[in-house]
């Protein structure tokens, strides 16, 4: 379910119907409106209206609405009885109640005797919820789209979170890619009065606090397997039993593991990487899915997807949140079909229970990252955008990485939670909760309380190099260590010898080797082995959203726009940063400003 809402006053019917309509795609095609004495809210919903087998809208006796948007779990009960208590309550109580559950939600909740608003976020703020304030108004809604389509808003472009996503690859902080729009806090309550357009807000959850002394023989995974067994228990109330995502890597393995040790028989679903490693992937899930003995559901990537109409749908739900071009995961959302009930999706297990980061503090991490601005994506910035803009999106940029640095300890331990607030949440969690959630309810072990706070106080010593989670196999699911596996873009060796990670190790280095030289590309390019990094073949919609650009828009630099549409008219398939920048540029704006389908918006304008 996604969600909408304006308050304050004199608000209109239409403004609301704009916003939830802006929200409508796929299986989540049905919105409701509803007038409170403080505004209107609004769901957006399936035919049937719920999310499995529980309803995330109740109305009170007194008319009390609580509206719930992602997929709250209650662990220490029944989330029925707790949600119909809540919506009986007035709006303190029901803000404090809410904060008891876990998983990924954002909920809405008005009190209609006291004319209140209290809106709750879980407590990584991983559900997308978005607001805005003008006008003595407050607006919310899960997608950004939904605010612009309001026409309450200038739609201009925040310079710092561009600058964010040129170098990141997804914003920082609570920025949007739109002025004025911020994204809801994580771990929050706020409470508006309509009245007096007064908005308070207060954190109900903190990062725990480090605990450096801890020892790999200190952590007890006995609970960490006990606390992620109540979470499924939870998802279980929604659906049973779905369908899990299955890769080679180590987040989704536990998790089937988990379902399996419960005996939860989820159909697993698997997309091969053949440019990776030579399909290891896809071919070490296979193995894992044979051992437990689950059915498969196989597919093979698709070398021109980004040309599809599935593409376009994945942009437009995923509201160029990150840079999606060649994106292999961006590939999912095409297969995934309403009757699978419900999706397992285990990305939130390893970014708590594995640690990639150096030791040491932001010089460490931002190494790779923050490049002069004489580098090539800077550059391409000042060749795309107009002069004043182009030097208002890196001078903000920093501003704003220096403000969001300065939340954090300058060590090991505050790179973790950065990389959590930051990149877990703007870049690896829309895709589960704000793309396939339009399918179909997606099921996230890992975010409860206690579960966080427990694994994110430990320190890099023990979740580096996966010790952690090699660990947890040892103890709890020593047969799944046979199998080695693939993680960020790396072969993990198992416990045992394991000829094939030997095999698919030495054979990726030759690829790798060969690739380097034009001979050894025209030696691979003959064996039909792909390159990686260039299996998928260019999108033909690069050029075509290009070539419609208007040079002449305020945001633009008019002689390097110009520059671009003839070099790909000259030279169809280049690629570079400032043609890739600009194509996202020019597919925000169409969403910001319309919302309409790409499709027809691409082919009408190219005709």
């Amino acid at each position: 379910m996604k969600i909408a809402g304006i308050f304050g006053e004199n608000c209109q019917k239409k403004t609301i119907t704009s916003m939830a309509n802006a929200q409508i795609r796929a299986q989540l095609n049905k919105s409701e409106i509803f007038k409170i004495s403080g505004g209107f809210l609004a769901k957006i919903t399936t035919a049937t209206g719920t999310t499995g087998n529980i309803s995330l809208h109740r109305t009170g006796t007194t008319n009390n609405q609580l509206i719930i948007a992602g997929i709250p779990i209650f662990t220490n009960g029944n989330l029925e009885q707790k949600l119909n208590q809540i919506v009986e309550s007035d709006y303190q109580t029901a803000a404090e109640a809410l904060t008891e559950l876990d998983g990924a939600f954002a909920a809405l909740y008005w009190d209609q005797k006291a004319n209140k608003l209290a809106i709750v976020t879980d407590i990584l703020g991983m559900q997308p919820l978005y607001m805005a304030r003008v006008s003595g108004k407050l607006l919310v809604a899960s997608e950004i789209k939904a605010i612009a389509a309001s026409e309450l808003i200038d739609l201009e472009i925040n310079p710092g979170a561009w600058g964010a996503f040129v170098t990141f690859g997804h914003t920082l902080g609570n920025d949007t890619t739109l002025d004025k729009v911020k994204r809801v806090p994580p771990g929050a309550i706020l409470i508006y009065d309509h009245r007096s357009d007064r908005l308070e807000e207060k954190h109900y959850w903190h990062w725990p606090e480090p605990q450096p002394e801890k020892t790999l023989a200190d952590v007890d995974t006995g609970q960490i397997i006990e606390l992620l067994e109540q979470n499924i228990k939870g998802y279980l109330a929604y659906h049973q039993p779905g369908t899990i995502l299955l890769s080679g890597g180590f987040d989704s393995r536990l998790l089937l593991a988990l379902l399996d040790k419960m005996g939860i028989d989820a159909q697993a679903v698997i997309l091969t990487h053949e440019d990776e490693f030579f399909g290891a992937d896809g071919i070490y899930a296979e193995w894992v899915a044979k051992k437990v003995g689950v059915s498969v559901k196989r597919m093979s990537s698709d070398p021109d997807f980004f040309s599809s109409q599935g593409y376009l749908d994945y942009l437009v739900m995923n509201e160029v949140a990150t840079p999606s071009l060649f994106l292999f995961i961006s590939q999912v959302l095409q297969h995934l079909e309403p009757n699978m009930g419900a999706v397992w999706e285990g990305c939130y297990l390893g970014t708590n229970l594995k640690s990639s980061q150096p030791l040491g503090g932001f010089s460490e991490y931002l190494n790779n990252w923050i490049k002069p601005p004489e580098s090539s994506k800077w550059q391409a910035v000042k060749r795309i955008f107009s002069p004043r803009l182009a030097q208002n999106i890196y001078d903000n940029f920093i501003n704003t990485l220096e403000n969001e640095k300065s939340l954090y300890q300058n060590n090991t331990y505050g790179v973790a939670e950065f990389i959590m607030r930051n990149r877990i949440r703007h870049r690896i969690a829309p895709n589960p909760l704000q793309v396939y959630t339009n399918v179909l309810p997606n099921f996230t072990p890992g975010l409860s309380k206690d579960f966080c706070n427990i694994v994110a106080s430990l320190p890099f010593e023990v979740k580096g190099n996966y010790r952690l989670y090699l660990q947890i196999f040892q103890n709890h699911f020593p047969e799944l260590l046979t199998i080695p596996f693939v993680s960020g873009g790396k072969l993990v060796p198992p416990q045992a010898f394991s000829p094939w990670y030997d095999f698919f190790n030495t054979t990726y280095k030759l690829q790798s080797s060969l690739a380097k030289v034009k001979l050894g590309r025209g030696l691979l390019r003959l064996l039909r082995v792909p390159l990686h990094h260039q299996f998928f073949n260019r999108s033909k919609f690069i050029n075509q959203v290009i070539a419609m650009i208007n040079p002449e828009h305020p945001d633009l630099n008019p002689d390097g726009v110009l520059r671009i549409q003839r070099l790909i008219k000259a030279n169809p398939k280049k690629l570079s940063d400032d043609i890739e920048i600009l194509f996202y540029w020019q597919i925000w704006r169409w969403l910001m400003e319309s919302g309409q389908n790409l499709h027809d918006l691409i082919l009408d304008s190219h005709s």
